[in-house]
């Protein structure tokens, strides 16, 4: 009766909102002008791929907020709910039971939006000022524990931005699920609230659990544990934490805890023992670690320094072996150096052609544009800003059009391509070069979209993967909570905050999300709908669909509600063209 009751409840509140207007066309969670004063509070709900600032005013209208979303099986889709006083407010607080529907119920995830000030703008698109950036989780997805998003104050005259996340599990039953987030606060003494209706509609389908866009997103276990204060002995669980976490995004990390396996010598014959790198690795390359079955798309093989020609051909071939009997060897990847000057390119040659000879069933991959006098490199991985087919500038010295891969593609070879401090310059002080307006960004002043573009930006150019090069960069001589200033940017090569318990309460630590990691899994998830439409028979509209997201590097749409209406069309398709899946065991 009480989940009858609450079903009723919130079918009559959406539509109440839907008269109003206050609701988006199914799978929007626009910004729109939905709007609400009880108790001299504005509160209205924006897309979860912007960025609602502190001092962003509520939009003009007096309708209703409401959420409504639109998600796959194995798929997220959130929003947000911006809060913004004109009296100084406490005892702001989220709750949201779990919402009910033709299946089993679906949680509801709430964080609340902090904010860190930057001093300096990352490169001519940034700006300085107070950011929205991590995610602090009323509950944590890895110990369920409470944890200090709420109560919190809201100062008058400032917006406090609430993540909203709905999260449907393989074969969720498809339909439309309802429920609410209820509000409360204070303001001068008075408690006031409001409840904002909460729709999600789940597809018959599912999206792979494992997204086909390849990952390898840097990862040290050594500065995780600085930036946690932990000892070395921790260095393994913390380092499992944050390959969960990023795995449940569907990404990769690689480097891990940095330790490569110990090994001995019998004799001439070197010897490895895998038993803690198996630990380590096995669930996340087994697809075990999580209950989807997702698995690490990439591994990097880790080879420990001083050893001689013969050691280093034994280890190789070692490896070789070993991955081959536990099925992994297809994700293994050698990363046989950073970015070569054109000056190094004979020594890296050198280095990939012994690779090469060692483990020739095993990807070398060089992070170059293509090049004529590297022949034993076949995972060609350059900075997006070098498939600009515009001539040399700031931004890339050596551009490769993307066209010209096709040669080493059929020959066997994969290309990637990875964001970095190219897109805003990488010098000490802000670069003010328009070379470096309008690309792709993971900063933390750029547009969301600058991150949530990335899919669909993959998917039009044929990229196979995405390299990363660290993602807890500034956890080894700072303070992530307050600066995150690397290279001419804000928050390159740092997508995680340490979320110790002194900072957001529960008694394990965990790591924090950015809301640019969320954009970065929503752009996988949009590769992946956009891959699935054009293998279940409709490469067209696929193509067409992210040539308009994402006609060229610069000019990707800015607009995050393109983002949502593409994948609905997409979703509408997949659900034409492929068979509707049975809903998993137990759900009703």
């Amino acid at each position: 009766m009480a989940t009858s009751a609450l079903k009723e409840r919130a079918t009559l509140a959406f539509a109440l909102a839907a008269m109003l207007g206050g609701l988006a066309s199914l799978g929007l969670a626009e910004r729109a002008t939905a709007r609400t004063r009880p108790g001299d509070v504005a509160v209205w709900v924006a897309h979860e791929s912007e960025k609602v600032l502190p001092s962003d005013p509520a939009p003009k209208g007096t309708l209703a907020p409401a959420i409504a979303l639109d998600a796959a099986g194995q798929d997220c889709a959130g929003a947000q709910i911006a809060v913004r006083p004109h009296r100084h407010l406490t005892h702001l607080r989220a709750f949201a039971e779990p919402l009910h529907g033709p299946g089993a119920p679906l949680p509801v995830s709430l964080s609340r939006v902090a904010t860190i000030t930057l001093t300096l703008p990352s490169g001519p698109d940034g700006r300085a000022g107070e950011w929205p950036d991590a995610l602090i989780p009323d509950r944590d997805a890895l110990f369920h524990e409470p944890r200090h998003a709420f109560p919190t104050a809201v100062g008058a005259g400032r917006t406090q931005a609430i993540f909203v996340e709905v999260c449907a599990q393989a074969g969720a039953a498809a339909g439309v699920y309802l429920g609410a987030v209820r509000l409360s606060w204070s303001l001068e003494g008075k408690k006031g609230g409001l409840s904002v209706p909460l729709q999600a509609r789940v597809r018959g389908f599912d999206l792979p659990a494992t997204p086909p866009l390849a990952t390898a997103f840097g990862f040290s276990g050594y500065s995780a544990l600085k930036g946690h204060g932990k000892p070395a002995t921790e260095n393994l669980p913390l380092t499992r934490l944050y390959d969960r976490m990023a795995l449940a995004r569907g990404i990769t990390l690689f480097g891990g805890t940095q330790d490569a396996p110990s090994h001995h010598k019998e004799g001439e014959r070197l010897v490895i023992d895998w038993t803690s790198y198996d630990a380590e690795v096995a669930p996340f390359l087994d697809g075990t670690a999580l209950p989807s079955g997702a698995h690490f798309s990439s591994v990097e093989l880790r080879e420990p320094g001083k050893l001689t020609r013969d050691e280093r051909r034994q280890w190789r071939q070692e490896w070789g072996r070993h991955f081959q009997q536990r099925g992994w060897l297809d994700r293994l990847f050698i990363y046989v150096q950073d970015e070569p000057a054109e000056a190094q390119f004979d020594e890296v040659q050198g280095k990939a052609a012994e690779y090469q000879e060692d483990l020739p069933q095993v990807r070398r991959l060089l992070t170059t544009a293509l090049s004529e006098r590297l022949p034993a490199i076949d995972l060609w991985t350059p900075v997006l800003n070098c498939f600009d087919d515009q001539g040399p500038n700031a931004s890339c010295a050596r551009p490769v059009a993307r066209g010209q891969y096709q040669d080493a593609e059929k020959h066997g070879a994969k290309v990637w391509w990875y964001q970095s401090c190219a897109s805003h310059g990488c010098g000490k002080v802000p670069a003010t070069d328009g070379a470096f307006r309008g690309w792709p960004s993971y900063a933390i002043d750029a547009p969301s979209t600058g991150a949530r573009a990335m899919g669909a930006l993959a998917f039009a150019n044929g990229l196979a993967g995405e390299l990363y090069y660290d993602v807890v960069f500034a956890y080894g001589d700072k303070d992530p909570w307050v600066d995150q200033w690397e290279f001419g940017g804000n928050g390159d090569g740092t997508l995680y905050y340490p979320g110790t318990p002194a900072r957001i309460g529960g008694e394990h630590d965990v790591p924090v999300e950015s809301l640019r990691i969320v954009q970065i899994a929503r752009s996988l998830a949009d590769h992946s709908a956009l891959t699935l439409c054009g293998r279940l028979g409709d490469p067209a509209l696929a193509n067409k669909l992210a040539h308009e997201l994402a006609p060229g590097l610069r000019s990707f749409s800015r607009d995050p509600r393109a983002y949502s209406k593409a994948r609905s069309q997409l979703y509408d398709r997949i659900e034409q063209l492929g068979p509707q899946r049975k809903p998993r065991a137990g759900t009703p």
